[in-house]
């Protein structure tokens, strides 16, 4: 099964879920703060109804989430597939630099990342 999740880089993640939470009923599930400064998110989800929506607090930098080689970006995709090696490997295939590569996460699923020829940087992951 594969599915695609929104991965929103906003100036203050707190802010942004509890406008979530206000305008849809979300329910923010995970708020993990950046261990450097714990004002800032790192990561954080959102579940609304059936679907989630990712978000973290963005930096000029890069510093705080990965960027594209050039530019912060300011959405990401989160794609869960079968295959996340095969994914990566036909996105650089097909023009797009790689970000991260494919590792077995703490959780047990499979992550990686990369930026396609748009800017757009894609994290492609397995389910746990």
């Amino acid at each position: 099964m594969s599915a695609i999740r929104p991965y929103v880089m906003v100036d203050d993640a707190r802010v942004y879920g509890a406008f979530l939470e206000r305008t849809f009923g979300a329910q923010v599930s995970t708020m993990i703060p950046l261990e450097s400064n714990p004002e800032r998110v790192i990561h954080a989800e959102a579940r609304i109804g059936d679907s989630s929506v990712f978000f973290a607090d963005s930096g000029p930098d890069g510093g705080r989430c990965l960027s594209s080689p050039a530019e912060p970006v300011h959405v990401q995709l989160w794609a869960t597939v079968p295959d996340p090696d095969g994914v990566h490997d036909r996105a650089i295939a097909a023009g797009a630099r790689s970000a991260a590569a494919v590792t077995i996460q703490d959780d047990g699923s499979r992550t990686g990342g990369f930026v396609d020829p748009f800017g757009t940087l894609w994290w492609v992951t397995t389910l746990a």
